[in-house]
């Protein structure tokens, strides 16, 4: 019997029987086989499995990375509509406040315009009247320096004068002014007014001298005052002398112009000096009783053309005097 020979009996219930033949070689490698194929399948069963499993891992990943960018992209989109919507009514907004300005604005220009023609016939009304006013004022400037002697020469030199015609007419109210001016320039320099708001206690002209008794004559006015009190300029002028002699003590000179010179005595203290530029109403110096003096008072003097005049018409016009 050949023993590499395998013998495969098949009986049955009937007792017939079937008998096969297979080698072993054949059958080992049979078995081997299946084995193989077993293992091969249970090999990729079980990768087929992992891979699944990861499959589903992935899958779900992706799931959510889906889920997670939709969430994302709504909030986005939600965020974005809500932006647009308020810049929207940001416009909208933008739009009805510059139709608003814009009426506004015409109403204002409007308004303006109003205001402005009014403001033109104002000034119209306000210049003629003012024209009328310093018409009115040449004429009192020029009735108080008649009342105290001043010369005022304004004339025309037909052969050093030229330029373009202009209808006299156009030319009235600068005239007026021109000439106004004029005459206020020669009154600031004029000694106008009191030194000091005090009480005369000496008149300019002859009298009983106060130290001797006998006849002299005063060359100015002798107002009360304390020691200390303030003296001011009666008119713009320049500063001439400023020092201390016998008879006046201290005593300042000022020079107006036009011949015009005032004089302030028996001061305490001087508080300009020569040369210094002084105007109407600027304190030059303080009462005192310095110098041939009976009391503390200010001696003041006005002087035209280096002969002393009696300085109470200066005074007295000053009254006259135009307001500002």
């Amino acid at each position: 019997m050949d023993e590499s020979m395998l013998h495969i009996i098949i009986t049955g219930e009937s007792g017939n029987g079937r008998t096969l033949m297979m080698k072993k070689k054949h059958l080992r490698n049979l078995i081997l086989s299946a084995i193989l194929i077993a293992v091969v399948l249970f090999i990729g069963t079980i990768t087929g499995l992992h891979h699944r499993k990861n499959n589903m891992v992935l899958q779900e990943k992706v799931a959510t990375l889906t889920r997670t960018l939709h969430d994302k992209t709504i909030g986005k989109q939600e965020q974005l509509v809500a932006q647009v919507d308020q810049l929207t009514k940001a416009l909208a907004q933008a739009r009805k406040e510059l139709t608003e300005n814009q009426q506004e604005k015409f109403a204002l220009i409007d308004r303006y315009e109003t205001q402005v023609s009014q403001l033109e016939q104002e000034r119209a009304e306000l210049f003629e009247g003012s024209i009328s006013r310093l018409d009115e004022r040449s004429k009192i400037i020029k009735t108080m320096m008649d009342k105290i002697g001043v010369k005022i020469d304004v004339q025309d030199d037909p052969g050093h004068s030229g330029g373009l015609y202009i209808d006299p007419n156009t030319r009235l109210s600068d005239k007026l002014i021109d000439k106004t001016d004029h005459y206020l320039s020669l009154i600031q320099q004029l000694p106008l007014g009191r030194p000091i708001n005090t009480k005369i206690s000496s008149r300019y002209g002859r009298r009983i001298d106060p130290l001797n008794s006998k006849k002299a004559f005063h060359a100015g006015i002798d107002f009360k005052g304390r020691t200390g009190d303030k003296v001011r300029a009666t008119g713009n002028a320049v500063v001439r002398q400023s020092f201390y002699s016998k008879g006046l003590g201290n005593h300042i000179v000022l020079n107006h112009g036009n011949g015009y010179e005032t004089v302030y005595a028996h001061l305490s203290k001087r508080l300009v000096k020569s040369g210094d530029k002084v105007v109407r109403g600027q304190v030059i110096g303080l009462v005192g009783n310095t110098g041939r003096s009976t009391g503390s008072h200010l001696h003041y003097e006005v002087h035209f053309h280096k002969k002393t005049v009696d300085p109470m018409k200066f005074m007295q016009v000053a009254k006259l005097l135009p307001s500002k």
